[in-house]
């Protein structure tokens, strides 16, 4: 009630709508030393990009909230207590390299993202324990010690240079996604990947096999690199993992019983140009994605009964045998170089979409395309119909 009367004043109404729209109006701003001291609505900003030297603390904006020091040459020693409590997201720009002293880094930072110069050993008790989300630059390739990143932090990204041993109790069991970056290519040692851990990437250097019982029972999403060509141990993926994406070097056989029943999404990448044998395709999958090279025959009983979507790469260029396809199948994609007849009955009739790349030409004979068909696309080579 007292809210109902105090907005039915209409200087205060208005008092508080011309401060709702400087808040707006000003909340983010790209301000240097001299623009800032200038600047008469401090008390608004909430997201500063600063350059320059830094203020004192009691000259930041009391409602400040995120901090960029993007100017391309700060690298000023931040002492503890220089940034205000009010932070809660902070970004260094790239020629940033102090160490961080305890106590430089506020308690309720949330996300820090460092730029690519950084490459500082990040001392324990330096990394506050609201932190949740960490990002290092590219320079960065120190080795992080157990007890050093907080029990609060859940998404941790490394950058291209990193490239150490992560021993067990290092990543805290908050942890749910981590990204390696480019030149990473460490053995992945038991129990050093944390049970909360769902989204594992890792970059394109890495090319070390993963045993049994490596990766995490909670894992849904693993991601590998340009360069990962191993072998799939049997039972090395746990039966958490939904999405799987090889990358573009990966070119092994896969086992029946490799690939875990929770499995629903699948990407090979572009070298890989195996037989795909029976049973290898847990009947969970949904989505298969070949890449460019693939160019085998799809023999009956090999995809699994609960496909929807299927992808062929460039240069798939092999004749659709009947019964090859699910009932289940809804979306199918064909490649650059996919020219064959499609014989009748050979497309499920549950498919509603069917693309078909440049190099196709030919006719459709009759019952070669199903009654569930909607979509249809094809190439601009096609001359017959």
């Amino acid at each position: 009630r007292l809210f109902y009367k105090v907005w039915e004043n209409k200087v205060i109404r208005k008092e508080i709508h011309n401060h709702i729209l400087k808040f707006i109006q000003h909340r983010a701003v790209n301000l240097c030393k001299s623009s800032y001291d200038e600047f008469k609505n401090k008390s608004y900003i909430t997201n500063l990009k600063w350059s320059g030297p830094l203020p004192d603390k009691n000259e930041f904006p009391p409602f400040l909230s995120k901090l960029f020091l993007f100017n391309y040459d700060f690298n000023q020693e931040i002492p503890p207590g220089a940034l205000p409590n009010s932070l809660t997201k902070l970004t260094f720009g790239n020629r940033f390299n102090q160490v961080f002293l305890p106590g430089t880094l506020p308690n309720n930072l949330t996300t820090l993202k460092i730029g690519n110069r950084f490459n500082q050993v990040v001392l324990p008790g330096t990394l506050p324990n609201s932190l949740t989300t960490l990002t290092f630059g590219n320079d960065f390739n120190q080795v992080v010690t157990p007890s050093t990143l907080p029990n609060s932090l859940t998404t941790l990204t490394f950058g291209y240079d990193f490239n150490q041993v992560v021993l067990p109790g290092t990543l805290p069991n908050s942890l749910t996604t981590l990204t390696f970056g480019c030149e990473y290519d460490q053995v992945v040692l038991p129990n050093s990947l944390p049970n909360s851990l769902i989204t594992l990437t890792f970059g394109e250097d890495f090319n070390q096999v993963v045993p049994p019982d490596t990766l995490p029972n909670n894992l849904t999403k693993l991601t590998f690199g340009l360069h990962f060509n191993q072998v799939i141990p049997p039972n090395s993926l746990p039966n958490s993992l939904t999405t799987l994406t090889f990358g573009d070097r990966f070119n092994q056989v896969v086992p029946p019983r490799t690939l875990p029943n929770s499995l629903t999404t699948l990407t090979f990448g572009n070298h890989f140009n195996q037989v795909v044998p029976p049973d290898s395709l847990p009947n969970s999958l949904t989505t298969l994605t070949f890449g460019n090279g693939f160019n085998q025959v799809v023999p009956p009983s090999t995809l699994p009964n609960n496909l929807t979507t299927l992808t062929f790469g460039h240069d798939f260029n092999q004749v659709v045998l009947p019964d090859s396809l699910p009932n289940s199948l809804t979306t199918l994609t064909f490649g650059n170089r996919f020219n064959q007849v499609v014989p009748p009955d050979s497309l499920p009739n549950s498919l509603t979409t069917l693309k078909f790349g440049h190099d196709f030409n030919h006719g459709f004979l009759p019952d070669s395309l199903p009654n569930s068909l909607k979509t249809l696309t094809i190439g601009y080579n096609v001359n017959q119909i």
